[in-house]
């Protein structure tokens, strides 16, 4: 993954979050960490919401991360997609190290293994694509 791509995952941390099931779209937007080992997004959500129940029935989400701005040419951000996973116990460890106030609420926690990205960033020139595919 370009360092570029890896830069503006670390320097976030929320996501909005897209699933389907039955034909029936759904989002939801959550804090994240990226972990840069398994190339994932870390998230929490309780097992008993929509977008959880989707993604467990169907596990190939997409996601949206970008800066809020309306300078055209400072306009960043990824769409990717990739597959909903439960978290490995290091990925747990992640997420509430940056996140310690999620503790008290005991939460399920999730990754999207992220197997395609597309970065737009217009500070390189208008309309600048970067793709990456695992």
């Amino acid at each position: 993954m370009q360092e570029r791509i890896k830069d503006f995952l670390r320097s976030n941390h929320i996501l909005t979050f897209a699933t389907s099931a039955d034909n029936c779209p759904y989002v939801a937007t959550c804090f994240y960490v990226f972990d840069e080992e398994a190339l994932a997004l870390v998230f929490a959500s309780d097992k008993d919401t929509q977008h959880i129940r989707q993604a467990l029935a169907n596990p190939h989400v997409a996601a949206a991360i970008h800066l809020c701005t309306d300078k055209v040419g400072l306009i960043r951000g990824v769409q990717c997609k990739g597959r909903f996973l439960a978290a490995t116990e290091r990925q747990k460890r992640c997420y509430l190290g940056k996140y310690p106030i999620a503790k008290a609420m005991d939460p399920s926690i999730w990754v999207i293994e992220l197997d395609w990205i597309k970065m737009t960033d217009n500070r390189l020139g208008f309309g600048k694509k970067l793709t990456w595919t695992r």
